[in-house]
């Protein structure tokens, strides 16, 4: 009997670590083989991607542009968005629009948003756009680097899913991309707030996922370990060789891969690999492991 619910206990790690997911990308890609259907025709000709100029935000833009989608940036510096706009729209041959807007300003910029977005027919929207505290305690995270994180982490991407979800549902499709992050599964100490804004994001999107079941629309949310953004700079140095820390067009070709093959991924394989070997840890030797990554960094700076 023992050996029996070992095996069920196994078996339900297994599924619910990689199984899954894995599954869905097989058979999603046997039915886009199939279909030979295009994201365009599946889900609408624009994407909108926030946090767009940069990092993983730019590399999904550029993925999802040579996929024939026209896109939508927004970003807050204006000269990035012009050029990045510039460089896609003669790349790829899309409609390349932007809007410049600073997420860190609050509830007030949703309602100008909301217009500026509703002349056109959005098929697929990446909320990418977040915010890294400097590295450190939470005891020493400033009240405006809290604010900032839970505008950026948290409002953006639940305002912006609430504020396009129902034009996607009237058209009966759709698909809302989260980026979260593996902080999203375990905690990490010297990152306190930022793994709790990714958890957010990971149980939102799980739980939009299925109630969005039968509505054409879909919701997908992306957690991979560490890539090499301009937020992970302060620390990506002194990350030891075992922890694989990836380039943001990597993760974005393989994330964009992804899109409606599974409503939960890592987004790169090798990063599913790295998170299943975290899974084997128990939580609490997984979250001491999490913030040794970091204490080195973290003593350097006092």
């Amino acid at each position: 009997m023992f050996w029996w619910i070992g095996v069920y206990a196994v078996l339900l790690w297994a599924y619910n670590s990689f199984l899954e997911s894995l599954s869905s990308v097989i058979w999603g890609t046997i039915r886009s083989v199939v279909r030979k259907e295009k994201l365009s025709q599946r889900y609408g000709p624009w994407a909108v991607i926030t946090g767009a100029t940069d990092g993983i935000g730019k590399c999904y833009a550029e993925c999802l542009a040579s996929k024939g989608l026209n896109i939508m940036l927004i970003s807050r510096t204006e000269s990035k968005l012009i050029k990045v706009a510039s460089e896609i729209e003669q790349k790829y041959g899309v409609e390349t629009r932007w809007i410049q807007v600073d997420f860190s300003d609050g509830p007030h910029i949703y309602a100008d948003l909301r217009e500026k977005l509703a002349s056109i027919d959005i098929g697929l929207l990446v909320n990418n756009v977040g915010f890294l505290p400097e590295l450190g305690s939470f005891a020493q995270n400033t009240e405006s680097d809290l604010l900032t994180l839970i505008n950026l982490n948290v409002m953006a991407t639940t305002m912006l899913t609430h504020m396009i979800l129902p034009a996607m549902k009237s058209r009966r499709r759709g698909i809302v991309i989260n980026v979260a992050s593996s902080s999203g599964y375990v905690p990490i100490p010297y990152l306190t707030a930022y793994s709790a804004s990714k958890a957010f994001v990971v149980n939102f999107s799980l739980a939009l996922s299925h109630e969005l079941r039968g509505t054409g629309v879909e919701c997908q949310v992306v957690s991979p370990s560490i890539v090499q953004t301009n937020m992970a700079h302060q620390y990506t140095d002194g990350i030891p060789w075992y922890v694989l820390v990836l380039e943001p067009d990597q993760m974005a070709r393989w994330g964009v891969f992804t899109i409606g093959k599974t409503a939960h991924t890592c987004g790169h394989w090798l990063h599913c690999l790295q998170i299943i070997w975290w899974a084997f840890l128990p939580l609490t030797l997984a979250i001491r492991f999490a913030g040794g990554l970091f204490v080195k960094d973290v003593n350097k700076m006092k």
